[in-house]
């Protein structure tokens, strides 16, 4: 998907941050919940892409 390690560290890095702002602006109902899901699929695919880019 991205070759360049700066974009893919770039993206990664987004991702955690849009993750965790998630998990904290979610409202505690049901939705919430959807949200916090949301939130950690990002999380997840921030960190493997943040160590993606740390291998050549």
């Amino acid at each position: 998907m991205l070759k360049r390690t700066l974009h893919r560290r770039i993206l990664g890095s987004a991702l955690i941050i849009l993750g965790a702002l998630m998990m904290w602006l979610a409202p505690e109902i049901w939705s919430g919940v959807v949200m916090i899901l949301i939130a950690i699929a990002l999380e997840i695919l921030g960190i493997t892409l943040e160590r993606k880019s740390g291998h050549p």
